[in-house]
This record gives C-alpha cells, sequence and structure tokens, in this order.
C-alpha cells in the first residue's frame, strides 16, 4: 500500500523531522534487534559516526550515516557507566533508587555521574525493599508471651522484667505505627491453651500490659509447641488475618516445651529410668521442632503470618526456636536475651524489622 501525504508540506515537514533527530533520541536499545533506522529505510537519521552513549548510560553506540544502522560499541552497564561517548567509572549504578533513611529517598543519575537525594513528601515513606518512597505499610503484631512457672525465676523475676520490656514497646514509638495484641501460653498452669488470645489486635497497649500482668502470674507448663499449632490451624481471634496488614506473630519464651511428651509417665516402667529419660528428652526435643517448623510454615504459606522469636534466658532450646525462625518468613534468626535490657533492645530490633516492611520469605 502507497503512503499518501496530505500536503507536500508534510513531506518536507518528514524530511526536517528526521534529520533533526540525534542518534540518542532513536530509542535503540541493544537487543531491539540492532539497525532500527536502516530497517525503516531512512538513511538520513544521523549525520555523524562519533560513539555516543544510550539514553540510560549503559552502553556506547554509533550510527552509520550512509546506513543509518546502529551499532553497540561497548557495554558499560553494571560497573560502568557511558559518559561523553566512552565508558567510564560509574559513582553508583545507573538508575538505581534506594533509601537514604525512612524519610529520604537518593536516584543514580542515568549516566551513573552521582547521586541525586530528595526527601518524601508528606504522608510517605521511604521503604528498604522499594528502595524508594511509596505509602507506608499497615503493620499488626500480636505478642505470645511464655507464662510458664520458670517465669517467676530471676531478680527481679523474669516475668517482671518482660512486663518493663512490653510496656516500654507498646508506650514508645512503634505504638504509633504498629497495631498490638497479646496472647500467653500456657492459660491454666499446665499445658492449656484455651483462651490463649488475651487482647486481639488492636487491644493491647502500655495501660492493658499494667493490668494483666498485675492480675496474672507465671505458673506450670511450656505448650510450646501446641501454642504454634493453634496460632497456625485454630485461631481466628488474633486479628491477623487482613491482607491490607503486614501481619507477625512474636513468640517470647523462656524454656524448651515440657508439654509435648510425658517423659516420667512414659519412662515410669523402664528398666533403665535414666536412659530412657536422656532418650526421651532428645527425642521429644526433635518431635517438637518438626511440630514448630510445620506450624510457623502453614502461618506463613496459609496465613501470611511473620513470626519472630526470641529466647529469653538460657533454658530455651536452639533446635526449637531456630525451627520457627527458619521457617517464620522473615529471614531473622532468633534473638536471644537475659535481662531487661536484653529484651528491651531484642523487640527494637524485631520492631525495626517489621517496620522495613519486608515482603514475606516464602519457601
Amino acid at each position: 500500500m502507497k503512503r499518501r501525504l496530505a500536503h507536500p508540506l508534510a513531506a518536507m515537514l518528514v524530511v526536517l523531522t528526521a534529520a533533526a533527530c540525534s542518534p540518542e533520541d532513536s530509542g535503540y536499545h541493544p537487543g531491539d534487534g540492532g539497525d532500527i533506522l536502516g530497517d525503516r529505510g531512512d538513511t538520513a537519521g544521523c549525520t555523524s559516526a562519533a560513539p555516543y552513549c544510550s539514553s540510560d548510560g549503559r552502553y556506547v553506540l554509533r550510527c552509520d550515516p550512509a546506513t543509518g544502522a546502529v551499532e553497540t560499541l561497548e557495554t558499560c552497564y553494571p560497573d560502568r557507566a557511558c559518559r561523553s561517548g566512552t565508558c567510564a567509572t560509574a559513582v553508583c549504578p545507573p538508575g538505581q533508587s534506594e533509601c537514604v533513611d525512612s524519610t529520604t529517598q537518593r536516584r543514580c543519575a542515568a549516566d551513573g555521574s552521582g547521586w541525586e537525594t530528595t526527601t518524601c513528601e508528606a504522608g510517605l515513606l521511604c521503604t528498604a525493599a522499594a528502595g524508594q518512597c511509596e505509602p507506608p505499610c499497615l503493620l499488626r503484631m500480636f505478642v505470645l508471651l511464655d507464662r510458664s512457672g520458670s517465669m517467676s525465676e530471676g531478680t527481679p523475676p523474669k516475668w517482671d522484667q518482660a512486663r518493663e520490656a512490653l510496656r516500654a514497646l507498646m508506650a514508645g514509638p512503634a505504638a504509633a505505627d504498629i497495631q498490638f495484641g497479646f496472647g500467653t501460653f500456657n492459660t491454666d498452669g499446665n499445658c492449656a491453651i484455651d483462651g490463649l488470645v488475651s487482647y486481639p489486635v488492636p487491644e493491647a497497649n502500655a495501660a492493658i500490659i499494667d493490668s494483666f500482668f498485675t492480675g496474672n502470674v507465671p505458673d506450670g507448663n511450656t505448650p510450646l509447641a501446641f501454642a504454634l499449632d493453634y496460632m497456625a490451624n485454630v485461631d481466628t481471634e488474633a486479628n491477623l488475618l487482613d491482607p491490607a496488614y503486614h501481619n507477625a506473630l512474636l513468640v517470647v519464651t523462656d524454656g524448651m516445651d515440657t508439654c509435648f511428651d510425658d517423659c516420667d509417665t512414659r519412662c515410669a516402667g523402664s528398666p533403665t529410668p535414666f536412659r530412657c529419660l536422656m532418650d526421651c528428652a532428645t527425642e521429644s526435643e526433635a518431635i517438637v521442632a518438626e511440630s514448630l517448623a510445620a506450624s510457623t510454615s502453614a502461618l506463613r504459606d496459609s496465613r501470611q503470618i511473620r513470626t519472630y522469636v526470641i529466647g529469653f534466658g538460657a533454658g530455651v532450646s536452639d533446635l526449637q526456636l531456630s525451627a520457627i525462625a527458619d521457617n517464620g518468613g522473615t529471614g531473622q534468626p532468633w534473638t536471644s536475651a537475659s535481662n531487661v535490657e536484653e529484651l528491651e533492645a531484642a523487640l527494637e530490633a524485631v520492631i525495626g524489622d517489621l517496620e522495613l516492611c519486608n515482603p514475606i520469605i516464602f519457601g
């Protein structure tokens, strides 16, 4: 089909426009098929064979005036950037954007020559995952605290230290950005988990923490596996199921599970009760770890809930807490704390990671 021009002046306009375009305006990107000017049959696309830079600063290009074909002379990216028609050392990766802090982002120039820093507009935050200013994510965290008898140990008791650390957390700056819930395990002075959710999100706050700790004392066993299984497969009360939020579960425990297997009963009739108890404890620790891994994987995959864990004291099981952390979808290891100051620091580290709004790490 012949192309028709509405007026003779239109033909002149086409020629003038083609002649005025510089090679950098050609829209060429290596890998597009190469000779885009020649492909159009337009041999007047460039007037100089001097090397020049692609618009993204990643390649050194050259246009042949005789044919209009554009070729790549050299690839500068990612270690270098094209400037003035040659590859030069880049100050930064061309076009990359990253956060300086929560309210400031910077973007590398297209030629890699330097950074341009900008402040986020009102209502926006710079998030590490995106590397740029964007609307802040909505955050929810349910704190699940060990209430076993061993929490009464220490000077002051670990129970009181946990109270102080959680109260400081929920009265501090984090409370402005995060909605909190709170619950404990066990719930009957033994191994029960009925009524585990004491205050669903967003009801927990510093005053609630004071009220709860005043009216309750630690006692009984540590049903860690039962508690995590409940959160993964039964709970509908903690209010962590809204997909509009980044939902997180924080487990704070001072000991390994003591409810999954009753070794005393199991070994009562054994001819070698001491050996039986030792073997049973080892087997139970591994069985609990498998259960915890399954529960936190279910929280992550089926409910999109991240799980963090803090071991408070020396009586915890690395195997069990690692099973939680490794499958919690956060990429964070479990954190150890032995006093109120270390517990407060561990809580702050968890909050700091959650506030990055990173996506869940699946698998």
